[in-house]
C-alpha cells in the first residue's frame, strides 16, 4: 500500500485499474467506481529475484519489481464503467493490465449483475473492503505523527459491530501544484503533469458479503459503498466519505 499499512491490497490500486480501463474504452476518465472482495490474502516473503515473462522479442524480462513482502490474492471485484455496454471488450482490455504490482495473466471472469446488495448472495464467501460508516473512524493522516496515532488507537479496538477495522491507503496528499509543474523528463505522458505526493493514511472495514450491511443495499447506498476517485483541495482521495476529516 504504501509506507504506513501493508499486506492488504489497496482500494486505490483497484480504482487505479478501474482508470485504466476507462481510459483504454475511451470512456470518461476518473469515472470507474469498484468494489474489492477478498476470498484469500497469502503474505510470503519477497523474491530475491523478479518473475520474469516472455517479451515476445526472443527474450526475456521483469514484469515486478522486487519487493521485501510478496504474497497472492483471490479475490473478486465489482466494476462500474459509465457508458460502457460491452462484457467483451473489458475481458480483452484487463489481460496483460497491472494491479497492485501484479501482472493480470490469466483470463478473468466477468458476469453483469444488478447494482443493488442482491449481488453479495451469489458471490462466494468473503471479505469486501468499504469506507468506515461511522464518522469516528473517518480519520485521515499524512506524516502527522497525532494524526498517525489516532489512528492507532482507533485500530486497537481491531472490531466494530463484527466487522474487522483496518488501516488501509485511501489517498494522495498533493505537495506540488500541477498547474506549476513543468513536463518532466522520462514521464509516462505528455499531457498528465507527474506531481509529487504524500500518501495519505485511513482506516476501512472488512465485511462479510453475507452481512446484511451489504445484501440489503440498494440505490444510493449500494453505490456509495464503492470506492470512487474524489478531489478536495490538495487531497485526492478514493472515497468522498473521507472528506469530512
Amino acid at each position: 500500500m504504501n509506507d504506513y499499512a501493508a499486506g492488504l491490497p489497496s482500494p486505490l490500486s483497484f480504482l487505479g485499474l478501474g482508470d485504466v480501463l476507462a481510459r483504454k474504452l475511451e470512456l470518461k476518465p476518473w469515472s470507474a467506481s469498484i468494489l474489492p472482495i477478498l476470498h484469500m490474502v497469502k503474505i510470503s516473503e519477497g523474491r530475491t529475484k523478479p518473475e520474469m515473462s516472455n517479451t515476445n522479442t526472443s527474450k526475456f524480462g521483469p514484469i515486478e519489481i522486487t519487493e521485501n513482502m510478496i504474497g497472492s490474492v483471490h479475490l473478486t471485484f465489482l466494476l462500474s464503467l459509465p457508458g460502457c455496454h460491452s462484457q467483451s471488450s473489458i475481458q480483452n482490455i484487463i489481460l496483460g493490465c497491472r494491479i497492485a504490482g501484479g501482472l493480470i495473466q490469466k483470463q478473468v471472469e466477468i458476469t453483469e449483475e444488478p447494482p443493488d446488495g442482491r449481488i453479495f448472495t451469489k458471490i462466494k464467501r468473503g471479505y469486501a473492503i468499504i469506507p468506515p460508516t461511522e464518522k469516528k473512524q473517518r480519520l485521515i493522516a499524512s506524516g502527522n505523527n497525532d494524526d498517525l496515532v489516532s489512528i492507532a488507537r482507533m485500530l486497537e479496538a481491531k472490531f466494530a459491530n463484527g466487522d474487522w477495522l483496518v488501516p488501509v491507503s485511501v489517498g494522495y496528499k498533493l505537495i506540488e501544484d500541477p498547474d506549476d509543474i513543468k513536463v518532466r523528463k522520462y514521464s509516462r505522458c505528455d499531457n498528465v503533469p507527474h506531481v509529487f505526493a504524500e500518501p495519505v493514511l485511513g482506516i476501512a472495514k472488512l465485511v462479510s458479503v453475507r452481512n446484511p450491511q451489504l445484501t440489503q443495499l440498494n440505490g444510493s447506498k449500494f453505490k456509495s459503498s464503492l470506492w470512487s476517485w474524489d478531489i478536495c483541495d490538495d487531497l485526492i482521495l478514493g472515497h468522498s466519505t473521507y472528506r469530512t476529516n
